[in-house]
């Protein structure tokens, strides 16, 4: 019986190991675009966070600033309006006409102002409660630096306006006797950890310059300033 040799078609080992080769070098090809994609996802969403929250920041307490001294009856003085009060809700002692100091911690604001005559369900505090007619409200803006938030208190009852805060300054108050009735305010918003990645940023650095705090531009944070200032009409002369 004649044999017949017959030769086997197949992968080679070198074959083979190419095929490997390009395969991984495929699959980290695909990770990185992956990865890369998730990272820029990550760091415009984190932007986007932090444009909004500013723009609501400034909305916000320039809407909660503005109210300061407002009396239901404009004739009335500051000091008939406004009676020496002593401390509580987180503020100091207020003295007669007294509308706008520095909150007892000295991370915010403190100011009065009285509700409208006809408040009705329309008029609400920073917490969202009807305030009634005629009444009198204390209110305490607060930036806790551990937790990262800015809150309202009033009455005792607390609430957090904006969170992912990394800063919160308050220029300098006026006098009550000064012509210039008016604050200037600036907030730091601080995105998620680790997003910037190797992103260089000055915000940190203005920031300090602006604040005369010392934040550590180490972080991957990342940061935007949102800032502006408010005119107290109730208290113009």
């Amino acid at each position: 019986m004649n044999g017949i040799s017959r030769r086997q078609n197949g992968l080679s080992l070198v074959e083979l190991m190419i095929a490997l080769a390009i395969s991984s070098f495929l699959i980290l090809g695909i990770t990185q675009f992956y990865i890369d994609n998730k990272s820029n996802y990550l760091f415009q969403q984190g932007q986007s966070s932090n444009l909004n929250k500013g723009r609501f920041a400034v909305l916000m307490l320039e809407q909660v600033l503005a109210r300061a001294g407002y009396r239901a009856e404009p004739w009335n003085s500051l000091a008939v309006a406004f009676p020496a009060i002593s401390a509580g809700n987180g503020c100091p002692a207020f003295s007669a006409g007294e509308t706008v100091k520095a909150n007892s911690a000295g991370n915010g604001l403190c100011i009065r102002y009285q509700a409208a005559e006809d408040a009705g369900d329309y008029d609400l505090d920073c917490l969202g409660e009807d305030v009634e007619a005629d009444a009198s409200v204390l209110l305490n803006l607060a930036y806790d630096s551990a937790e990262g938030t800015l809150s309202c208190r009033v009455s005792g009852a607390s609430a957090v306006l904006i969170d992912n805060v990394a800063g919160f300054v308050v220029g300098d108050l006026p006098d009550s006797d000064a012509t210039n009735q008016s604050i200037r305010f600036a907030v730091l918003l601080g995105s998620g950890s680790s997003l910037r990645g190797g992103v260089e940023s000055d915000v940190i650095t203005r920031w300090n310059s602006l604040s005369g705090e010392t934040l550590s531009s180490d972080s991957k944070r990342i940061y935007q300033i949102a800032q502006g200032s408010v005119a107290l009409r109730n208290l113009m002369p």
